[in-house]
């Protein structure tokens, strides 16, 4: 039975491993699309334009500076990164221990290293978030990072034995 836990631990860490794998690689391999989004919302510029009334309320959280955003966006990419190469390096000692190459201590570590990394990104953003006040103009955003953050959390359940 211990065999088949590591084989579900490696499997389930090995998805939002793989998930946020892609997420990294699009953010290195294309950056517009993500970093204008990031700016956009530390700018509350869809706040301004589309809730202009609460707009006065909040436009003292902005935060305009380019140089802030590419900043930010950069420490995104680097911190998703490197979660995905824990994860993913995780499950594969996981998948290792499963085998009975090595005692599960270490890679399950890892794994939890990684996937606490994967929750902080996306707990992160939920966060900064409410200091800007997405979920004013980007609930679906919100929506997504809230699962995302949930996926997390499973994740670490089931490896911590919680």
């Amino acid at each position: 039975m211990s065999n088949l836990v590591l084989w579900v631990e490696a499997l389930l860490v090995a998805a939002p491993g793989a998930w946020l794998a892609l997420g990294a690689f699009e953010n290195i391999r294309t950056p517009k699309a993500n970093r204008d989004m990031v700016a956009e919302v530390l700018a509350v510029t869809r706040m301004k334009a589309e809730l202009p009334d609460y707009y006065p309320l909040v436009s003292t959280h902005r935060v305009e500076s380019p140089a802030i955003h590419r900043v930010v966006f950069a420490c995104i990419v680097v911190v998703e990164t490197l979660s995905a190469i824990a994860m993913l390096v995780g499950a594969l000692a996981l998948a290792g221990a499963a085998l009975g190459l090595w005692p599960p201590g270490a890679p399950r570590a890892i794994a939890v290293i990684g996937t606490l990394g994967f929750t902080m990104v996306w707990s992160g953003f939920l966060v900064g978030g409410q200091w800007v006040h997405y979920w004013a103009t980007h609930q679906d955003a919100q929506h997504t990072h809230f699962f995302l953050a949930l996926w997390g959390v499973l994740t670490l359940g089931l490896l911590l034995g919680l």
